[in-house]
């Protein structure tokens, strides 16, 4: 909730004044001072939203215009005399408008005088204010293919685009578009239209498309014919409803897609595409229209089908689907595909969330180009078919919420491009194993099993691993081999008694509410846990861990949050807290952080405190580009957690005015319920440690409060506090001391290293 705070909004291409009203609300929602841009073609919306100060965008003038033009028509930027005059007759017919300055110059750019010649009679007989026949001017110039893909990105992509079957990746474009025999045709076209500015592509290959573009190829579209079942792309759902209803459908119609509700009262007759044999896509989306007396056929010439609440158990027999590249048939009634096996080359990407009534999976064994098949949340699924595990370029197979299947072993196949398996809230499945060498993520949640495969060894490309709310009693030892998992997470597996050694790749690792944890392994010397990359650690609610455990990871957090804050002192990227405009969002990233059970702040912690502040002195201190370690004492009195993130208050001022105070916040996630005992949070945040670098510079001696919002309104005093300056010279002194306490020496530290020593040896033997 923006809550009166002063902002910043625009609002771009607003087209209905409903919108703008939820969007806008009353001018109470914002603070004093906030600033509010909306941009619309269609006045009307702001004057019924009364819309206090309006400003007519205007054209370029005349010399921005040209050097426009000229920067766009001539690859050098030199423009010959003999295109002057020509140029400016160009420029004049524009009316200083940038995208039709762009089109126009596309289009002749690299043509010789006659062509342009010709187009400048051509633009006479355009009316100064149709942008579309601007446009269309540079569509005409096309070879017939990229014409085709200009309409289809305008009539069915962008709108397929809002749903997650599909992106507007030049890629899946190509894909989806592109035929068997000619891979690189959609790629060169995309190119092409890209050249005329027609489309853009962004760096990460994401195609856009001006709505001015868009809707002068609906015009053309329209202008196709007057009979609607005779254009060859449908959208406007009024159209769509008309043709289904009254069975107009002709071969000529190529797509299919609405997203409105339109169509929920339609009654479709049983040969309701036949007559649509070159339907290419079709697109329901949410909207299911109904087939009382069934579905003779599908037009086999189908690339692309989302039908969602498809009323049917099953897609027709005589639907051959030899062209289809994405299917997606979620909370439909489908209770098994087709019957006999289908050679489907071309499928990419298979969907069927939701469909409870699910029982069996069809052969995939001719999907030999599959590469993603969701079948989340069927619950009516007990198996897998077995071709699953001879798809050799499946990535991602989601089988969550299947909470009737009872088995998922690929002993007899090899899935050796899975990159993402999710088998999460499979609460029946009672065999597990999987060999796939590829696979990065592993979602293990909710499953009942209570020890890992004996091919879990062999994943040794595992990022990230779920083990939440899971039966498992141990991990085996060889987790400490797969060296590249980066994230962990264990919560509430009650079972858990002994977390073994893990890699020194895992950055992230959530052990919460594991109810029987009480051994944590590390590795035996200090110089190795150096070697680890640990940022979030978290033991909320471990009540049984035992105290060498506990001391371990208290070592641990000090060695991992002190390299994480030199990491930062050593390359400070960003040294201003104003450019951490993402930290709300993205906080995690910028911070070191562990939690776990204890009352006390850790002696290593150079000043600490059972009150709210606490008075540093870096008067005897060289001056360096310091780092600020926290350690905040969380009370167990607190009720509830009433937010998942954690927010404190830092306040510092010189110790002598109070009035005078600076303050930032510092935001992390926290519990997700009450805790049962006090605990303890080591932390380092970059945003912070940057703001008090900068405001410290000029005080050698200034007083730190802290202070916590315990029910999301209320600041309250932590129950004890603790605070580090850091910089480069005491970590380098740590790291030594560290080294010296390895080999059996005993430097001076703020708590006995051998006693630490002892710890870390004993738990090695355990």
């Amino acid at each position: 909730m923006i809550g009166q705070k002063k902002v910043l909004i625009v609002l771009d291409d607003v087209n209905d004044s409903e919108q703008l009203e939820e969007l806008f609300g009353t001018p109470d929602w914002y603070g004093l001072g906030s600033r509010i841009i909306i941009t619309t073609r269609d006045i009307k919306v702001l004057i019924a939203n009364k819309v206090p100060e309006i400003y007519h965008v205007g054209g370029l003038s005349s010399c921005e215009a040209f050097q426009l033009f000229k920067l766009n028509a001539f690859n050098q930027g030199d423009l010959e005399m003999e295109f002057y005059e020509l140029s400016k007759r160009v420029v004049d017919y524009a009316k200083g408008i940038p995208l039709v300055l762009k089109i126009l110059a596309h289009l002749l750019c690299g043509k010789d005088k006659e062509v342009w010649k010709s187009q400048l009679e051509k633009l006479k007989g355009i009316k100064s204010n149709n942008v579309h026949d601007f446009v269309k001017l540079s569509f005409d110039d096309l070879h017939h293919e990229e014409q085709e893909i200009l309409l289809d990105l305008a009539c069915f992509c962008r709108r397929a685009n809002m749903t997650e079957n599909f992106n507007m990746k030049v890629d899946s474009i190509n894909i989806l578009l592109g035929d068997c025999g000619s891979h690189n045709a959609v790629v060169v076209g995309l190119e092409r239209l890209k050249e005329k500015s027609l489309i853009t592509i962004s760096e990460d290959n994401v195609v856009s498309m001006h709505d001015t573009i868009q809707e002068m190829a609906w015009e053309i579209v329209c202008q196709e014919s007057n009979d609607l079942g005779n254009r060859s792309r449908l959208w406007d759902p009024i159209e769509i409803y008309d043709v289904s209803k009254n069975d107009k459908g002709t071969k000529a119609i190529r797509s299919i897609t609405t997203p409105l509700s339109t169509l929920k009262n339609l009654k479709l007759r049983p040969d309701a595409f036949v007559r649509m044999s070159n339907l290419q896509f079709l697109d329901f989306g949410n909207n299911s229209p109904s087939l009382p007396q069934g579905l003779q056929s599908l037009p086999n010439e189908l690339r692309y089908l989302h039908w969602m609440h498809y009323p049917l158990t099953c897609l027709p027999e005589q639907f051959s689907a030899e062209k289809l590249v994405i299917l997606d048939l979620s909370c439909s009634r489908v209770e098994k595909l087709w019957h006999e096996v289908k050679n489907l080359v071309n499928l990419k990407n298979v969907k069927f969330r939701w469909c409870v009534l699910l029982n069996e999976l069809p052969d995939f064994s001719k999907s030999t180009n599959l590469k993603v098949l969701d079948v989340s949340c069927s619950s009516g699924l007990t198996s897998v078919h077995p071709s699953i595990f001879s798809l050799h370029k499946l990535e991602k197979l989601d089988l969550s919420g299947c909470s009737s299947l009872i088995k998922f072993s690929s002993d007899d196949g090899h899935l050796s491009s899975l990159l993402y398996l999710n088998l999460s809230d499979c609460e029946e499945l009672r065999e597990f194993s999987v060999t796939a060498e590829n696979v990065v993520e592993l979602d293990l949640t909710g499953i009942l099993i209570s020890s890992l495969p004996l091919s879990f060894g062999s994943l040794r490309k595992l990022e990230m691993l779920h083990l939440i709310r899971s039966d498992i009693e141990s991990l085996p030892t060889c987790i400490n081999n797969l060296t590249r998992l980066r994230y962990l997470d264990l919560s509430c597996c009650s079972n858990l008694c002994i977390l073994p050694k893990l890699p020194p790749s895992l950055e992230t690792l959530h052990a919460d509410e594991c109810e029987s944890l009480e051994t944590v392994l590390f590795p035996s010397t200090a110089v190795e846990q150096f070697e680890e990359n640990r940022k979030r650690v978290e033991f909320w609610n471990c009540l049984k861990l035992d105290e060498f455990s506990l001391m371990a990871i208290e070592l641990n957090a000090q060695i991992n949050v002190m390299k994480f804050a030199y990491q930062h002192l050593s390359a400070p990227i960003l040294d201003h807290v104003e450019n951490y405009n993402d930290y709300k969002d993205l906080h995690d990233s910028y911070q070191a952080v562990y939690m776990y059970p204890g009352s006390n702040v850790p002696e290593w912690l150079a000043y600490k405190t059972r009150k709210d502040y606490v008075i540093i002195d870096l008067s005897s201190a060289p001056p360096a580009h310091l780092g600020f370690i926290f350690c905040f004492i969380l009370d167990k009195d607190t009720e509830e957690f009433l937010d998942p993130a954690l927010q404190f208050s830092i306040s510092i001022s010189n110790g002598e005015n109070e009035c005078k105070r600076d303050s930032v916040e510092i935001q992390t996630s926290g519990p997700y319920s009450m805790i049962y005992s006090d605990h303890v949070c080591v932390l380092y945040d970059k945003r912070c440690s940057c703001y008090l670098n900068n405001r410290l510079k000029s005080l050698a001696k200034f007083k730190i409060k802290v202070s916590w919002l315990t029910d999301g309104e209320r600041w309250e005093a932590l129950k004890g506090f603790g605070v580090s300056p850091i910089n480069t010279s005491v970590y380098h002194n740590f790291v030594q001391q560290m080294e010296l306490c390895d080999q059996g020496f005993r430097p001076v530290l703020k708590r006995t290293p051998k006693k630490r020593k002892r710890v870390i040896r004993e738990h090695d033997n355990l």
